[in-house]
């Protein structure tokens, strides 16, 4: 009521106007967020797209007299690795409430796939190739949102880049190569957030990745999503 009699007055508009900022100050501040200059642990699940990894022709020399003919193709083959799930593991270091460093690292095994084309003896045809054994070591920086989604929800900012190692399925050769991603998500606290010593709860993301390097038969650039969903404890 006070409130309302200080608006109704001729100086109160600007009353209103300090009013109104001091409540979504304030209601900034419920926001829940990681203390700062705190370890935060987390572990979960990882799920990564499929994508292609190149195209191929297996192509014969025609018979013929004379000038070269052009070359027969005996079928078509594109290739893709697989749709697969990592278990995943993370620390990271809160600099402030809404800022922190993190690293981990994920384990999963995709495998490639082929498909054939164009073969006029058996057709289109899908083949299951080798399963790969798959690490992934990286670094990122998660920024939380200045807003809310609710008491307990708190949207982040995630960005990062690491090393991808892929073995092929007799572990004697090994490629390498670089993945850098962006994405967004949102951390729920199941408990703490708001102050207290130790919160619980759990993080989601969905990334686009950018992979270079590692497994592919045309040496490109590769494009992939992946969802992942965390346990954390902030300690």
């Amino acid at each position: 009521m006070k409130a309302l009699r200080a608006c109704a007055a001729p100086w109160g508009p600007g009353w209103c106007l300090v009013l109104l900022l001091s409540a979504g100050t304030a209601h900034a501040q419920e926001a829940p967020a990681l203390r700062p200059h705190r370890l935060v642990l987390e572990g979960g699940v990882v799920w990564s797209g499929g994508y292609a990894i190149g195209d191929v022709d297996a192509r014969l020399r025609r018979n013929a007299t004379g000038s070269t003919p052009p070359p027969f193709t005996l079928f078509s083959a594109s290739s893709d690795l697989s749709r697969a799930a990592s278990v995943s593991a993370r620390i990271g270091f809160t600099l402030t409430p809404s800022l922190a460093i993190e690293g981990g690292g994920s384990f999963g095994m995709p495998r490639v796939g082929y498909a054939i084309s164009q073969d006029p003896e058996v057709g289109a045809q899908q083949i299951d190739g080798e399963q790969l054994t798959q690490y992934f070591v990286d670094g990122a920086l998660v920024w939380h949102l200045p807003m809310r989604l609710g008491s307990r929800v708190r949207p982040l900012v995630v960005g990062g880049g690491g090393y991808l190692r892929q073995l092929h399925e007799a572990r004697t050769l090994a490629e390498t190569g670089q993945v850098f991603y962006g994405g967004v998500g949102a951390r729920y606290w199941i408990r703490g957030g708001l102050g207290t010593a130790r919160s619980f709860g759990v993080r989601g993301d969905v990334r686009a990745n950018l992979r270079r390097g590692g497994i592919d038969f045309e040496d490109q650039a590769r494009v992939f999503p992946t969802v992942a969903v965390h346990l954390f404890l902030s300690l």
